[in-house]
């Protein structure tokens, strides 16, 4: 208890220090350790085999292919160098949001060591290394965690330009730091708001501080810098927000800190338990305002990190379906700040309920990193990522299938992840269910612009494409196989099913034995029914890892 309370600052500058870059070296240990652990156990889901298909093409194209997306292109640029560095298998493409979001461990305790107390920055430096929803989102092969420590990074540049005025390296480090988040995540715009709120509160306080003409400067340069891509994001406006999010609920908001330090799915979302972590973070930033903790310049970053953001995106979500956790993982950071620092004045007088709140929260996170590990943590895209398993269905067919076999796939969802895992000659086919022609005429955007005109021969309508030539077919399924069994009537038969978790592949071909009892007349070669050739398997686009 005594180590609870002691001062911020041993009497000997030497153990200080050492004993500074002790506690850094262990929570970085830990924050690698937990992010790196099971790593690669999730398999690639759509997203993730989007985010890597198209970061092996060029940085041309790549910037051209995210314009008929609904992102901007840094991350997938920077993702086609890392691959080039370490390849793309599940585990190093994954690599890049582990590096990213440690920085970011790193970068909020410089920036608490800014603003708070030497005890509030390891409190609040082993709460972001434990963080979950960190966790999650640093083993997915996605932008959330660069989006991340680009704007701790800036928020960082910010407190120290304000603090020393005078350096011109900080405004333009803060610059170049926003403008690359901005080419990242176009909700680096919910920060924005954080550090104008920053820079007017520390303008009226200190008359030192930051010039209104040197402040809106930056922030011009950060337009400035963003404008060639402008077009781009008013292209991807004008094709309208992603139908598939759901409008966003007052319950949904208010469980959003449970869902980055719980991950508990299985408590009903009206439960009052959902409310708990939110009454804690709102109990701690009352405290730090009625008791002014810390300088009164800094309280706006410590108070709106987290609240801001939120606030802003459901506000916006009101009138436009965007409210997705994953697209404030930026703002989870602000959570651990905050408590770090209300824990520590409550430190000062009542040590043992706060070392036994402290502990509490610490568990709390444990909880939900076991939440992560077994692929519960109730986040978008975690169930394809434990039960549809691609990765065993592709090897599992690479072993069985034989020339001239074909594989039809009839969903996106999965087309783009089997894509990533086949290492077999067969470039799968796309099954079309819906007017062919209509189709082909919207089918130009997001992961079906992954999909070049060259290689459109992939898609058919009518089953009789891939029945003509005989050969056996490998149909895979997103959803209920009853659809494509009334497809393969007659002569076919389902001859093997192949299973990898949730994923099938059933195997159909034609019942020869038909036409050796005669009870059947065998169709015409394929020249003579006008079939649909396929490219050989050597000009079968193969996938690397």
């Amino acid at each position: 208890m005594k180590l609870w309370v002691a001062a911020p600052f041993f009497k000997d500058a030497n153990v200080s220090v050492r004993a500074d870059q002790l506690a850094l070296a262990t929570v970085l240990i830990i924050a690698l350790c937990v992010r790196f652990y099971s790593i690669t156990v999730p398999v690639i889901w759509y997203d993730e085999a989007y985010s890597v298909l198209l970061a092996r093409e060029t940085p041309a194209r790549i910037w051209a292919l995210t314009a008929l997306d609904v992102h901007p292109p840094l991350y997938y640029v920077l993702l086609h160098y890392w691959g080039m560095t370490w390849g793309d298998s599940a585990g190093a493409a994954r690599g890049l949001s582990v590096l990213a979001d440690v920085g970011s461990v790193l970068l909020g305790i410089q920036l608490m060591r800014l603003v708070a107390t030497r005890r509030a920055t390891w409190m609040a430096a082993l709460l972001l290394a434990l963080l979950p929803v960190s966790v999650r989102y640093s083993q997915e092969v996605r932008m959330y965690t660069l989006l991340g420590f680009w704007l701790m990074a800036a928020t960082v540049a910010l407190v120290c330009w304000a603090r020393t005025p005078g350096q011109k390296r900080w405004p333009c480090l803060y610059v170049l730091l926003m403008s690359a988040a901005f080419y990242t995540h176009y909700f680096a715009a919910g920060c924005v708001l954080v550090h104008w709120l920053f820079w007017w509160r520390a303008r009226a306080d200190h008359a030192a501080s930051l010039s209104p003409r040197a402040w809106c400067l930056a922030n011009a340069a950060i337009v400035l810098l963003f404008v060639p891509w402008l077009p781009n994001l008013l292209e991807q406006l004008s094709a309208g927000v992603a139908a598939w999010i759901e409008p966003v609920t007052v319950q949904a908001a208010l469980g959003l800190p449970w869902q980055f330090m719980l991950m508990e799915p299985r408590v009903a979302p009206a439960s009052w338990w959902r409310l708990a972590p939110l009454l804690l973070i709102v109990l701690c930033a009352t405290l730090i305002v009625a008791q002014g903790i810390g300088e009164r310049r800094y309280r706006p970053l410590l108070l709106g990190y987290f609240f801001i953001p939120t606030i802003s995106l459901f506000v916006l979500a009101l009138f436009m379906p965007l409210f997705l956790a994953r697209y404030l993982v930026f703002a989870a950071p602000g959570i651990p700040l905050l408590i770090a620092v209300a824990l520590d004045s409550v430190a000062r007088r009542y040590p043992r309920p706060a070392m036994a709140l402290f502990v509490l929260v610490v568990v709390g996170q444990c909880y939900g990193l076991a939440m992560v590990y077994r692929q519960t943590d109730g986040m978008d895209g975690t169930e394809m990522r434990r039960d549809y398993r691609l990765d065993g269905l592709a090897s599992q067919i690479e072993r069985e299938a034989q020339p001239g076999d074909d594989i039809v796939l009839d969903s996106l969802i999965s087309y783009l992840p089997f894509l990533y895992y086949n290492n077999s000659a067969i470039e799968p086919r796309f099954h079309v269910r819906t007017a062919f022609p209509a189709f082909l005429a919207s089918s130009v955007r997001g992961g079906y612009a992954l999909i070049p005109i060259a290689r459109r021969w992939i898609y058919f309508h009518d089953p009789a494409l891939v029945q003509c030539r005989r050969h056996r077919v490998w149909w895979i399924p997103l959803e209920s196989p009853d659809h494509f069994r009334t497809l393969f009537s007659g002569d076919w038969q389902t001859r093997q099913t192949l299973w990898s978790g949730s994923a099938a592949a059933y195997l159909f071909s034609v019942n020869t034995a038909s036409f050796a009892t005669g009870g059947l007349k065998p169709r015409p070669p394929p020249a003579a029914r006008n079939c649909q050739p396929g490219p050989s398997a050597t000009s079968a686009s193969r996938t690397r890892h």
